[in-house]
This record gives structure tokens, sequence and C-alpha cells, in this order.
């Protein structure tokens, strides 16, 4: 008598993970050989605190505003960061739900990564959608709600075991300029990293880290949602990525995508212009 098969129910565990200035092998597009000097470029003083002005005052307010809290996020440091800025970043995160510093020594970087998404991943999970985030960009406050009616949409439809990554096309570069910040309409050809999310079954290796953002659909099911405006992404001196556009992008008045911004982000327009 043949056995029935048993339906493992779908539990599914959204993680983020953030880089926060972590030392590693590999990961930076501005390489450097020595892992020491690595350390003093990121934990200058100086650019730390750059650094932080831009996670306080735009990247944490848009992961505390998002309309559906069940996610973890991870943010991933150095052994080495200096305890006052450990301290600062804890008590920014001490009212976020969910949320979990991991401490690695420099390593290689997809070891780390792979680290801290297991640290943070319950057992009770049967997938994980880790999605990605830096610290100096922003997410619409719908943007974990939509991730996760995205991920149940299309999930039973290429397939349960099979990695899916899902994303965004559509959303805004903030230039910061010391005359009044700039304003760019984007809509990517190619996945934009920024909150982009791979789900597979819990205990799977692979995640979003794995591959180039750009190429994910050489080698994934992959969709993109390009009518949302759902990210911001900043430009300033110390991207360490060349930030362009892979499409369209329009420089934009304030006024004519103030109501834009102010509808999809815990921002309005003249905070962001100025901030």
């Amino acid at each position: 008598m043949a056995q029935a098969k048993v339906k493992v129910k779908f539990r599914n565990q959204i993680i983020g993970l953030m880089r926060f200035s972590f030392p590693c092998k590999g990961g930076f597009a501005k390489e450097e050989e020595d892992m020491g000097a690595l350390e003093a470029r990121l934990f200058d003083p100086d650019r730390l605190a750059r650094r932080f002005e831009l996670f306080e005052k735009l990247t944490l307010p848009s992961i505390k505003a998002q309309s559906d809290g069940d996610f973890r996020m991870v943010f991933l440091i150095g052994k080495n960061l200096p305890p006052e800025w450990r301290d600062r970043l804890n008590d920014g995160i001490a009212d976020l739900k969910g949320a979990r510093v991991v401490s690695l020594q420099p390593m290689q970087h997809y070891l780390a990564i792979r680290k801290a998404y297991n640290l943070a991943t319950p057992d009770a999970a049967s997938h994980v959608t880790g999605f990605r985030l830096d610290d100096d960009d922003a997410l619409d406050i719908d943007h974990i709600a939509r991730m996760r009616r995205t991920v149940e949409a299309m999930l039973p439809a290429v397939g349960l075991d099979a990695p899916l990554v899902t994303g965004c096309n559509r959303g805004f570069f903030l230039e910061r300029k010391p005359g009044g910040n700039e304003i760019y309409e984007v809509v990517e050809k190619n996945p934009i990293g920024l909150g982009l999310a791979m789900t597979t079954p819990r205990g799977v290796t692979e995640n979003i880290f794995r591959r180039n953002h750009r190429f994910c659909s050489q080698f994934y099911n992959t969709f993109t949602e390009a009518v949302t405006p759902a990210f911001l992404r900043t430009v300033h001196t110390d991207n360490d990525s060349d930030p362009h556009a892979s499409g369209r992008i329009e420089k934009s008045a304030w006024d004519d995508v103030a109501p834009m911004l102010e509808s999809h982000f815990p921002f309005t327009a003249a905070y962001l212009r100025s901030f």
C-alpha cells in the first residue's frame, strides 16, 4: 500500500542583511590587499561619522517604517569595530524588532555572509527569503509586504525547491550636494541590488550575495517589479561601487516628485532635499 506524501507547511522567514563596514576578503569594488589597511579605511572616524549620518537619517527610518514588521534584520560588523561605534549601532536598532548584530573576524566575503544568515534563520522556517541592503540606502515602506506577497504568489509556480529572486526596477537616485540635494527618477533594465532578495529552502547555502545582482536573471528565476517606486539610492563621495543606472534615469524637479516620494517613503521631499 502506497504511503501518502506528507505536505510540508510553507513557512517563509524574511531576513535582511546589511554589511556594516565589514572588513573582508572580496565584496568591495575597491579591494585592499592588506586587511589592516582595509580596517583603517573602513573604521576611519570621519568616514564612520558620514556613514552613520546616512544610516540614521535615511536607511534606519525606512526599515523601521515598514508596513510589515515580521522580518529579521542582521547587521554584519567586524570584531574590531571600535566600541563607541558599535554602541551607537546597538542604540540605534534597540527598538527594531528582529534586529541582530553579528560580529565576525575578517574572512572571505561569501563565507561571512553565509554565517550571518545561518545565525538568523529559525529552525521553524521551511524557506528563507534573504534580501540585501546597504547602510546608505532606503526602501519604500511597503517593501517587505510586497516581497512577501510576490514570493507567496510566484514560488508555487516555479517550484518550492528552486531559487527565486525578487526585486524592483523603479526608484530614485538621491545625489547629495552642498547647495541642495538633487533627485533622479530611475527605471533599471537589470536588477538593482538594493532590496534584492532570494528565496530558497532553509539550509540551502546559496543566497542573494552569491552572484552579481546585475546578472541574477542569467542564473535564477527572477522577477523585478517596475511600477512601484521602491528604493532611494544615495550618491555621495563614499560610494564603494559606481552609482550608475543600467536603464532610464531622468533628473527630476523636487515639486514634481514630492507626492510620489511622500506616499511611498517615510520622508518629505523638503527633508530629502536638505538632509
